[in-house]
């Protein structure tokens, strides 16, 4: 059977909602409302964090990760512990999370709940086993990185201001 122009006609079916089924094949581009960065200058690794909770590693050719915190809390801060296949998130309901890359698909090993005060940076000596994180009132807390566990050292402001 033809149109009027020559053409032929098909015989499409009326398809409701239940024929189609999508899926997730790929993921590409920049994330959606980044708000963390992190770079791994031995491995050559971005970590992007946003506000969804997300996280994606990009590196050299086929190297793109991507995990997801279960809470999917905005990720505040991302710190690679360089060259050693892991990295460090801070997400906005006050929680350090340790994340593993050394296989295939990231995982988070372990977390950490701040109880009182609200995470605002994270710093990360060079080689160092200790990493500091400054919270919303002042203060420096101390967490193993090994045992990711609070140390028990705390920096207070006021005891900072006197020195």
């Amino acid at each position: 059977m033809t149109h009027r122009s020559g053409v032929p006609k098909h015989n499409y079916t009326h398809c409701n909602w239940n024929c189609l089924y999508f899926e997730w094949t790929f993921r590409h581009g920049f994330p959606f409302s980044p708000t963390a960065l992190a770079w791994d200058p031995i491995q050559k690794l971005l970590a992007i964090g946003d506000k969804g909770g997300n996280i994606r590693l990009l590196g050299g050719p086929g190297v793109d990760a991507h995990v997801r915190h279960e809470a999917g809390e905005a990720v505040l801060h991302v710190k690679f512990l360089i060259n050693e296949g892991a990295l460090v998130t801070a997400t906005a309901d006050d929680q350090l999370h340790l994340w593993t890359f050394r296989q295939k698909l990231p995982q988070r090993v372990q977390s950490l709940k701040f109880q009182r005060e609200r995470i605002t940076c994270l710093h990360l000596p060079l080689q160092s086993k200790w990493i500091h994180v400054g919270t919303e009132r002042g203060n420096v807390h101390v967490v193993n990185i090994e045992t990711f566990a609070l140390s028990g050292y705390v920096i207070n402001w006021n005891k900072a201001i006197e020195v």
